[in-house]
């Protein structure tokens, strides 16, 4: 094999997807010089990526093998084009914040609260994934009783990381195009509803009086995007 074919070969990627309803499946399998590197999932609901190191004699073979496992479940080669629902898996980690350019007098804790007031924001209205979640149904009961904020769900049961494995479907569209800290409006809102006045957004305080402001706006966006989309097919919003 001469070196441009071998290049050829650790750059090639097969995207295949399935249809079952209204409901996307997907599986990308890619040689690279380690091994193959697979990602896969369903549109809005889940995504795994996995780094198989199985050496570079064995990666075309490696390859193949796992597309015609796929194939044989009913997926079809499709042109990838890459997109938030076939390669997009975490929101948000806490110590993408208090581990950068964070205020030094601050709480690491602070770190959590922009994003905890929005998982408190989903689990009130039943769009975190239940099956996920299922060990948690306690810490859920005394969200909504007002016993635990919903930054501190985020910190002590999800780690302070939000994937979307722990979203559900709906919830996911939704965040998809909302919870985008780089074209989504989530972030705009939190500011100049909370932080208009303070130092940072970070000096937002993890109180319910500022949960109950932001709520307030983030249930008038989630009501404007389900008029836009409630008359499209399902399969069409993405």
């Amino acid at each position: 094999m001469n070196s441009n074919e071998q290049t050829f070969n650790i750059a090639m990627t097969t995207y295949l997807t399935k249809q079952i309803d209204d409901k996307t499946y997907h599986f990308r399998a890619t040689a690279t010089e380690y091994g193959v590197d697979t990602v896969e999932g369903q549109f809005y609901k889940s995504i795994t990526k996995i780094s198989n190191a199985t050496g570079a004699d064995n990666l075309k073979a490696d390859q193949i093998k796992l597309v015609e496992e796929k194939l044989a479940e009913g997926y079809k080669v499709t042109d990838f084009v890459e997109t938030k629902e076939n390669n997009f898996d975490v929101y948000d980690k806490a110590k993408y914040h208090y581990g950068g350019d964070f205020p030094e007098e601050l709480d690491e804790f602070q770190g959590f609260v922009h994003t905890g007031m929005y998982v408190g924001w989903l689990i009130d209205n039943d769009l975190i994934d239940q099956e996920f979640f299922a060990d948690s149904l306690q810490a859920i009961k005394e969200f909504k009783n007002r016993q635990l904020t919903g930054s501190q769900f985020y910190e002590m049961q999800m780690d302070g990381v939000l994937l979307i494995d722990e979203v559900s479907e709906i919830g996911n569209r939704f965040s998809f195009d909302y919870f985008d800290f780089d074209a989504g409006q989530y972030l705009t809102d939190y500011e100049t509803t909370l932080a208009s006045e303070l130092p940072t957004l970070f000096h937002v305080q993890d109180t319910w009086e500022n949960y109950d402001k932001i709520k307030k706006v983030i249930d008038k966006r989630f009501l404007d995007w389900n008029k836009q989309n409630e008359k499209k097919p399902r399969w069409k919003v993405w």
